[in-house]
């Protein structure tokens, strides 16, 4: 690159949140942004392009010289979740286009600026775990592999949902003697609101899917609350996700080659927050195939891994990797 400044705009689109952020070619930030829900498979095309309007323009505010001339946009990287349909990126086009940004305009899954804002030097493994649960990978070749994000429906081990249903579940085999007691009740009659279990068999169906998905997620943390505490049944729960999670990395660093060298693996999601109690059987998973892999937390936004991948695709003009399956093939306008 010459010595020209370069200013950037990474854009993390996801079901809940919108993030963007406006840096230089040494990413340097200079402003944020911040938008409503964007991901196209759950949210209708005018929710998704109101909520990329709001968080670019936000960002494009850090822009704006004193003289009130605006800082040229030599780049936009948006990392979409459930964006592969051509349909949604011909209106993350348009979007981005309509707000005066006409310079190479690059879409690319989520999954893929996660893995950027975590492997900084593009070689390596993340595992995400949050609601849901996937795992990426790229070798120094360049060859991309993405492992499980399947849905919860099929997969998703190890992710908030699985462990909040896993905890759901192990409080009615309690109840019914099925299974070893637990306070995981407690915490469930408090989590719902009710005053006996036999009410959740109406409560836990009442919201509607993407809702009720999302109401067993957020009951994860209670059951990283009760490990905690000690109780034995959430903490055999957490390792089992510790272990898929591993897994998950396993399969991908096999399949990539990597579990015979040294690379590294970023855990990115609030699964994570539980700390030891999932991340120890994690890694016992991991280096008892990949002795060499160094496993590590990541606090990175992922929209900066999105300004990240535009800044390397600025120096080498060169596509990203993509994945043989799952993530979908980027744009590059």
């Amino acid at each position: 690159m010459t010595d020209q400044p370069k200013y950037i705009i990474g854009v993390d689109a996801g079901g809940t949140k919108t993030q963007a952020v406006l840096t230089d070619q040494n990413e340097n930030v200079f402003a944020w942004g911040k938008g409503g829900p964007a991901n196209p498979t759950r949210i209708s095309p005018e929710r998704m392009c109101i909520s990329l309007k709001e968080a670019i323009t936000e960002a494009m505010r850090g822009s704006v010289l004193p003289d009130g001339s605006k800082l040229p946009i030599d780049a936009i990287c948006l990392g979409i979740a459930g964006g592969g349909k051509q349909e949604a990126q011909t209106l993350i086009m348009e979007t981005v286009a309509g707000l005066g940004i006409t310079s190479k305009i690059i879409v690319v899954s989520d999954v893929v600026t996660a893995f950027w804002s975590a492997i900084p030097d593009g070689c390596g493994i993340i595992a995400i775990a949050g609601t849901g649960s996937s795992a990426y990978g790229v070798n120094a070749q360049g060859n991309a592999v993405i492992g499980g994000g399947w849905g919860y429906l099929v997969g998703d081990e190890g992710s908030g949902f699985d462990i909040g249903r896993s905890g759901m579940a192990a409080v009615l085999k309690a109840y019914e003697g099925r299974g070893p007691a637990t306070i995981l009740q407690e915490h469930l009659l408090s989590y719902l609101n009710l005053a006996t279990i036999e009410e959740v068999r109406y409560a836990i169906y009442r919201p509607l899917e993407d809702d009720r998905k999302i109401a067993i997620a957020k009951f994860a943390p209670l059951v990283t609350e009760a490990a905690e505490e000690g109780d034995a049944v959430a903490q055999n729960i957490l390792r089992h996700a510790g272990n898929e999670i591993g897994l998950n990395i396993v399969s991908v660093a096999q399949r990539l080659g990597l579990h015979d060298q040294a690379f590294e693996s970023g855990l990115i999601g609030s699964v994570f927050k539980a700390g030891d109690l999932i991340i120890n059987p994690l890694r016992d998973v991991v280096l008892s195939v990949a002795p060499n892999a160094k496993i590590f937390v990541s606090d990175t936004p992922p929209s900066l891994g999105a300004a990240r991948l535009a800044i390397q695709m600025l120096q080498k003009q060169s596509y990203p990797p993509t994945a043989e399956s799952g993530a979908p093939p980027s744009i590059v306008l």
